[in-house]
């Protein structure tokens, strides 16, 4: 069995109903390189908990954070 049909299966067992995903509005690509800058689409840096990395190097983040978060 796929993890795909496992998932899907308990998400049917937990009386689970996710909503249609909407349609993008355009075309969008994850990630766009400029030189030594990383723009990223609709994504963002996300910790082994699932919790977002947010805020600013230096003044809410230490190095040591900013690394993980990047990566």
């Amino acid at each position: 069995m796929t993890t795909s049909s496992t998932t899907s299966r308990r998400i049917h067992e937990l009386g689970i109903e996710l909503p249609v995903p909407l349609q993008p509005a355009g075309l969008y690509v994850p990630a766009v390189r400029a030189g030594d800058l990383l723009f990223l689409s609709g994504t963002g840096p996300v910790r082994a908990d699932g919790s977002l990395v947010t805020g600013k190097v230096g003044r809410d983040l230490d190095l040591d954070a900013a690394r993980e978060g990047s990566r």
